[in-house]
């Protein structure tokens, strides 16, 4: 019998993957010198195997399906990555062609293409599928922080036009992740998406598609119980309605976050996301509009000219935050802030300057904002001439910034 290897590889890991026995099924790759791993992991329809490269530098997670679907799901997991979605990163395709098959029809014996693809993506560091999380039995305040990092996840994907399809527990991995832009440089946990076979990205999202990811992934939880009983495992429901309900909530609340992040975006013709990460509350993102657009004015008059809102944006970026992006990373307001994005330090400053202004009726200034900021939310003293400072000598800081005025 004539076998025939097609492999469609990154450069980079060919080399670890061109040696393995794609001639045969995953289920007899145990009888091969081939170095597999013990990893937990959810169910999958398809057959899955974990393996270590011979040199050691790579772990690869293999999956056996069909030419179609591997493509497709590679696919998605590039278009995903370039999305900013936590996922997995695919290493290629392998295609194991054998000789026709023969199948007899009315009109006479017909030969169909005898394939099997292997769908490789690299074995992600210290993660678990949350279905093995939970049989572990977590304390609430674990469950809870998982909820988030679950009711993120599907914000951000719903946020962009993302249709899983298959939204259950079994395809969702969780890890530790360094937060790219806070200020203590903090880990947390992350959902990331680790099926993307029948995901769909649509220019636009229906509220019944969403509410069918939502749906099908509640179930999904349900069926952990069943599963629980079934193994024997004795306990109290894993799932209760109070956890279906904060995890409903707080998918809620950072869908609303993500809407006005990208009206934000529309207005200001500017990918906050990638420079930022994801405010913390909606009302940042009128916040920060109101900034710019004061900032719009301030450099109209001082050009002469109508300033585009694009330009802008890209001035205050360059003149403004990146400075106190800075100032805040290297003085001490990482220790009382360290839980917090720097753009959220800055609009949380002026989000509380236009409180106080509208409520006194006039503009209270920034020394005033300030003093009052640090009383009412523990902020010691002497951090207020610091931020004094730091808001007053931007002017100076310019010149060191400009190169960073990048069209992204």
């Amino acid at each position: 019998m004539k076998i025939r290897i097609r492999q469609e590889i990154e450069k980079e890991y060919l080399p670890a993957i061109a040696t393995l026995p794609f001639e045969d099924n995953l289920s007899e790759w145990h009888q091969r010198e081939v170095q597999t791993l013990i990893m937990r992991r959810g169910d999958s329809r398809h057959p899955v195997i974990f393996v270590r490269s011979s040199s050691g530098n790579y772990r690869f997670a293999i999956k056996e399906t069909t030419p179609a679907l591997a493509y497709r799901e590679v696919k998605n997991y590039e278009r995903l990555l370039e999305l900013g979605i936590d996922t997995l990163h695919p290493a290629g395709v392998v295609v194991r062609e054998e000789e026709d098959v023969p199948v007899e029809t009315a009109a006479g014996v017909m030969y169909e293409k005898n394939e099997v693809a292997f769908l490789i993506t690299l074995l992600e560091d210290a993660v678990l599928p949350q279905s093995t999380l939970f049989s572990l039995g977590l304390q609430q305040q674990a469950k809870y922080e998982i909820f988030d990092a679950i009711a993120e996840l599907f914000a951000k994907c719903h946020s962009k036009n993302i249709y899983w399809g298959d939204a259950s527990l079994q395809n969702v991995l969780i890890k530790f992740k360094k937060e790219e832009f806070s200020l203590a440089k903090r880990r947390k946990l992350v959902a990331m998406l680790a099926d993307a076979e029948t995901l769909e990205i649509r220019s636009s999202l229906s509220p019944q598609h969403k509410q069918a990811d939502l749906d099908f992934f509640f179930e999904s939880m349900m069926w952990l119980d069943e599963e629980f009983r079934h193994r024997g495992i004795a306990r109290d429901r894993t799932i209760t309605e109070e956890d279906f309900k904060y995890l409903r909530d707080r998918y809620d609340a950072t869908t609303k976050i993500y809407d006005a992040q990208k009206q934000f975006d529309l207005a200001a013709n500017f990918n906050s996301e990638r420079h930022f990460g994801r405010f913390a509350k909606a009302s940042y993102a009128k916040v920060l509009l109101r900034q710019l657009e004061e900032h719009k004015w301030y450099l109209s008059e001082q050009k002469h000219r109508e300033v585009p809102i694009r330009e802008a944006t890209l001035d205050w970026y360059v003149h403004i935050f990146q400075p106190i992006r800075d100032e805040l990373k290297h003085s001490r307001y990482a220790e009382h802030f360290g839980t917090k994005k720097e753009i959220d330090v800055y609009l949380e400053l002026m989000e509380h300057k236009y409180f106080l202004s509208q409520n006194k009726g006039k503009d209270v200034g920034l020394r005033v904002a300030m003093n009052d900021y640090c009383k009412r939310f523990g902020v010691e003293k002497e951090y207020v001439p610091v931020l004094m400072k730091m808001f007053q000598g931007l002017i100076g800081l310019t010149k060191e910034y400009a190169h960073l005025a990048s069209p992204e």
